[in-house]
């Protein structure tokens, strides 16, 4: 386990142990602050300073761990929010949580005050020269934050922002973005923003690059072209992509669809566009061999590709919370080589219901009623049980989890529920907020054996 290796080499500038045996201490915050706003970095609840475990009182864990990522998407807390990645390990016998915080590329604020991390430890900037060294090392990093301030939202199409907004709304019904005006809503996506260095406002490299007219990307050179070519059915198809990444997402993983199946290769394409360099002209080509799906481009000048990429793609649901097997990446100077696997899913078949979701997809912009019907990458069976299977791993799993995973609405979630209920396959045990699934004995033992396996 990675977590007794951290504690073996001590604390450090990207390593930190917290106590934290009954609930969470406000330095955590703190310390998360400072990693988003240095080079990221890890911090293991349930260990002392010195290195030994007392471990997290088990009954506080589930509180500890809501409390977390409550705070991370509370705008009030922190600003911007941001995804937490945790993950609960057990050392000496001992329960302990490990936060793995990225580097982000913006600048984050908990409750109105920056931290950074300086020489193993937790500081705050009150200096403005501090301040402004900070937002233009960011913005330097990331050619995706660039301000551009003659950029305006005329020169993005309509569409692209209902269809962004319509997107978000699929994933969460009740995310707070969804019901914003367009200037509002490119605000809090930050896709506008300020030059610390000359004060100039405006909107971002990357709103055009999501939502861009295709003559405001040939203005910006902005290279998003993708050359794609596959075998089927005896012949060559090739195809040329040059448009913003909304569209490009879409037409992407069509292309593949038929090699990776559905969902592998909308992960695929959302793994491709978020680690692109867009300002480089060395060509980006997809193809699709025999027994693997290559793409050979330009890697983001970025460490972590294009994080606010990535952060707007998966509140869109266009990435996934877990990256599918067989799916690898290396880069060397500064060309990558995504490649994934598809021999052995190659006979699956699309569903008719697969087909069905194409069309649903393309009205979402403009039907917001198509919501309720779209029914993600399974049937109604096959939706209902991998929510028994989350469940069976998980018996605090909650909505939300269940709606990011299968790709469907609230709405969605809670009818299948509402069946299994009905089938006596599962119950709920305490209330909404703090009670657990428990699966009946009619649940089928053998489909509860598989999720336990590793």
């Amino acid at each position: 386990m990675k977590a007794q290796k951290w504690i073996a080499a001590g604390q450090n500038e990207t390593t930190v142990f917290k106590n934290c045996r009954d609930g969470i201490h406000t330095d955590v915050f703190e310390t998360i602050c400072a990693f988003l706003n240095s080079r990221g970095g890890h911090i293991l609840l349930g260990v002392n300073e010195n290195g030994s475990v007392p471990g997290l009182r088990e009954r506080a864990i589930p509180d500890i761990i809501k409390g977390l990522t409550q705070a991370a998407q509370n705008e009030e807390i922190f600003r911007p929010v941001f995804y937490l990645d945790l993950e609960e390990e057990i050392v000496e016998g001992k329960h302990i949580l490990v936060l793995s915080v990225p580097e982000s590329p913006e600048v984050h604020a908990l409750r109105g005050q920056i931290f950074v991390r300086r020489d193993g430890e937790t500081v705050r900037l009150e200096r403005r020269e501090e301040l402004a060294r900070l937002y233009a090392r960011k913005q330097d990093i990331y050619t995706e934050r660039k301000i551009y301030p003659y950029l305006r939202e005329h020169d993005l199409r309509e569409e692209l922002i209902a269809r962004a907004r319509a997107r978000i709304l699929m994933t969460d019904p009740e995310h707070p973005w969804g019901h914003l005006e367009n200037a509002p809503l490119l605000a809090e996506m930050n896709l506008s923003g300020i030059n610390y260095e000359t004060g100039e406002r405006g909107l971002r490299f990357l709103a055009a690059l999501l939502m861009g007219k295709d003559s405001t990307l040939r203005n910006i050179f902005g290279n998003t072209q993708v050359y794609c070519e596959k075998q089927e059915d005896g012949r060559m198809v090739r195809a040329t992509f040059e448009t913003n990444l909304l569209d490009e997402t879409e037409k992407i993983t069509a292309f593949l669809e038929n090699a990776l199946g559905k969902e592998r290769a909308a992960a695929f394409a959302a793994v491709f566009l978020s680690e692109r360099e867009y300002t480089a002209a060395y060509p980006a080509t997809i193809r699709v061999n025999r027994q693997d799906v290559t793409a050979e481009f330009a890697g983001s000048m970025g460490r972590f590709g294009n994080p606010l990429l990535t952060q707007l793609l998966r509140v869109m649901g266009l990435y996934p919370e877990k990256l599918p097997e067989g799916l690898t990446m290396q880069k060397k100077d500064g060309i990558c080589l995504l490649c994934m696997s598809w021999k052995e899913i190659r006979s699956e078949s699309r569903t008719t219901a697969d087909q069905d979701t194409d069309v649903v997809q393309e009205t979402l912009p403009f039907v917001k009623d198509a919501y309720a019907q779209y029914d993600g990458h399974f049937t109604p069976e096959e939706r209902q049980t991998e929510i028994l299977k989350m469940m069976a791993e998980n018996d605090r799993v909650s909505i939300g989890t269940m709606v990011r995973s299968l790709q469907v609405t609230k709405r969605t979630i809670l009818r299948d529920i509402d069946k299994l209920k009905k089938q006596n396959l599962v119950v709920r045990e305490g209330s909404e907020k703090n009670g657990r699934w428990l699966l009946t004995s009619s649940f089928n033992a053998e489909e509860k054996t598989e999720t336990e396996k590793p």
